[in-house]
């Protein structure tokens, strides 16, 4: 069993590498640390409350308080713990925050929690999906002699259901030069076929002109810069770009759609988690939309870039996610090697 010494060790620690990792003076960042994770006024406070909470006999005694169980975190069984995490990181950074005296963007405490309390996954904002995650994809115009051109797979996030759309695209370099010359020859190819499209009144030339605008909205620098350029995913052993929505309730397959187990964080500035689904990527981007600024120029003319492109597919459903009564844009996109920057530490 765990020492009451190994966890003040453990508290110490924290705060040497909290305070390493955003260059701050040890006392601020220990006490900084006292207030944002263990609601502590000062740090001499947190160790003892820890002393006063600690049962050499029971291990709950730490396991079930409200914020000493972070120490836990990598110790034992931590999946509740992390959960828990999950929820209140928001108003650890909060209160953090609030007692600091130089400009450092939300997000960024938030994944220096992350890392400080030992998940450097979270703090990049990666969601392993497991073994047991699986994407059902199907054919979205199945009347095609080349069904799999386009593929489609259901998934529910935050308790909505989002659809998947993949694009087979078999050329290594990407640019919209190539994209639109293969989407032609598609469309050439298959010139008076019936479609069979899986939403009824979608087109294979609706689907072409919303591609290129989803491209165009996430890829304006598309060949300039090979960081930005989106990467391809591979579905048996065939490359396709893939972009998702949130789906209109009437249209959700019966097929089956796995749950992804992420938690969008009540915070501005852009959210994007890597999701790695078999040894891939791809990245689904948040965005809060504040009630106050719903009507303003700037959020209307960011959402209506959205709403004008891979928002606009078929199938996709006007509501926003609304988490906890928060309204938030989002969206699944390719991954690049940029997404490896930004805010996460």
């Amino acid at each position: 069993m765990i020492s009451l010494n190994q966890l003040q060790n453990k508290l110490n620690n924290q705060t040497k590498n909290f305070a390493l990792l955003l260059e701050f003076p040890q006392q601020y960042a220990e006490r900084l640390w006292s207030i944002g994770v263990y609601d502590c006024a000062t740090f001499p406070q947190a160790h003892e409350r820890l002393r006063d909470v600690f049962d050499s006999n029971d291990l709950n005694s730490i396991l079930t308080h409200d914020s000493f169980k972070y120490l836990i975190i990598n110790e034992y069984d931590d999946q509740e713990i992390i959960e828990s995490l999950h929820k209140e990181i928001t108003a650890m950074a909060s209160r953090i925050e609030s007692q600091m005296f130089v400009d450092i963007e939300t997000l960024e405490l938030v994944s220096a929690i992350y890392k400080v309390l030992g998940l450097s996954e979270d703090a990049k904002f990666i969601i392993n999906t497991g073994a047991n995650f699986r994407l059902e994809w199907r054919p979205y115009f199945d009347a095609y002699d080349d069904p799999l051109a386009v593929q489609y797979a259901d998934l529910k996030v935050h308790g909505c259901y989002y659809r998947l759309i993949a694009t087979k695209f078999p050329f290594e370099k990407i640019s919209f030069d190539n994209i639109k010359s293969y989407l032609y020859k598609i469309k050439w190819e298959h010139d008076g076929e019936f479609e069979g499209c899986i939403s009824n009144g979608n087109s294979f030339s609706k689907h072409e002109d919303w591609l290129m605008m989803t491209l165009e909205l996430f890829n304006s620098g598309i060949g300039n810069d090979a960081r930005l350029n989106p990467t391809t995913f591979e579905i048996e052993r065939l490359r396709y770009l893939v972009y998702g929505f949130p789906l209109v309730p009437s249209l959700v397959s019966d097929w089956h759609k796995p749950d992804l187990n992420l938690q969008v964080k009540n915070l501005d500035g852009d959210q994007k988690f890597i999701v790695r689904i078999d040894q891939q990527s791809l990245i689904f981007y948040a965005r809060r939309v504040e009630a106050s600024l719903f009507n303003t120029i700037d959020c209307e003319k960011h959402i209506s870039l959205y709403r004008a492109s891979v928002l606009a597919h078929f199938d996709a459903d006007d509501e926003l996610l609304k988490v906890n009564g928060v309204k938030y844009l989002t969206c699944f996109r390719p991954y690049s090697l940029e997404d490896t920057r930004g805010v996460q530490i």
